[in-house]
């Protein structure tokens, strides 16, 4: 008598199977430094700190245009390590999803300027972001360390997304901390490529734990801090923004409005910073 054919089993061991196939093709994947890349992504930067000098190669001071031309320019750049006064957390909106957006810190100077470090994925000529496709080994990381002028302007004045900006409480010596040891993480990348993953090395989790290295603080593992967009909220929990008001009213207060923001200003970083009294 003919045995009967299993089906269900059949169906089970071919997924298997393939998942198994599926996974080693991940596994097998090398990151590199060695492709096209998009535009803005093509110079990797890096950090020498000899003394109280801070050397910045590859720094990114494009001019993007209305037009989507761009001037490009990756200078070096020179600052005092002592001149570190503060760390402000900017959290920008590129989604109607409340929960999708791009964090990244920007150190304030004595002297008025700013740098900023944006952690992303570095993507080829034409490749598109996706968060599902960044769990599985697809895209490398890429810190962007420019001015604000480029990296904040972009967003505001250019892309047109929702962009907040928070003063946090880290003194002078917390931010220098902050600066050195994410300092050290661009100059392993520069080194070594690594991948970037959507859930345990993404633009605020590599942040956090640099944070978490250099304080007493333990970021709690809820939705607001794996989806960026509710981050703010985490830091106001957390009492890392001083002030005394609601958190409506401080986001409120935090909004940069692209309509009075003049890209090719002087002042943009002051622009940008037309905050309430909190």
């Amino acid at each position: 008598m003919r045995k009967k054919i299993n089906i269900k089993k059949i169906i089970i061991v071919c997924l298997v199977f393939a998942l198994l196939v599926f996974m080693t093709i991940i596994l097998l994947r090398k990151p590199s430094h060695d492709r096209s890349w998009e535009e803005g992504q093509e110079q990797l930067p890096k950090i020498d700190v000899v003394d109280n000098t801070i050397s910045i190669t590859n720094f990114r001071d494009f001019i993007w245009k209305e037009d989507g031309s761009v001037d490009k320019n990756y200078i070096t750049q020179e600052y005092k390590l002592s001149d570190i006064q503060n760390v402000d957390v900017v959290i920008s909106h590129f989604s109607d999803f409340e929960g999708l957006a791009h964090i990244f810190l920007s150190f304030g100077f004595l002297d008025g300027r700013h740098i900023v470090i944006s952690m992303e994925t570095r993507r080829e000529l034409g490749e598109e972001f996706s968060p599902f496709w960044g769990l599985f080994r697809t895209f490398e990381i890429i810190y962007v360390v420019g001015s604000e002028r480029d990296i904040v302007g972009l967003r505001t004045n250019v892309r047109g997304e929702r962009v907040y900006i928070y003063p946090t409480i880290a003194d002078d010596e917390k931010a220098k901390e902050l600066f050195l040891k994410i300092a050290e993480d661009i100059n392993g990348i520069y080194a070594q490529p690594k991948f970037y993953n959507t859930l345990f090395s993404n633009c605020t989790n590599v942040l956090t734990r640099r944070v978490e290295d250099i304080s007493d603080l333990d970021f709690p593992l809820t939705y607001k801090s794996l989806l960026p967009g509710y981050f703010d909220d985490v830091l106001y929990e957390m009492k890392l923004i001083s002030t005394d008001m609601e958190f409506k009213e401080v986001k409120e207060c935090h909004h940069v409005n692209n309509q009075d923001v003049d890209y090719e200003d002087v002042d943009f970083e002051k622009q940008v910073r037309q905050f309430c009294d909190l």
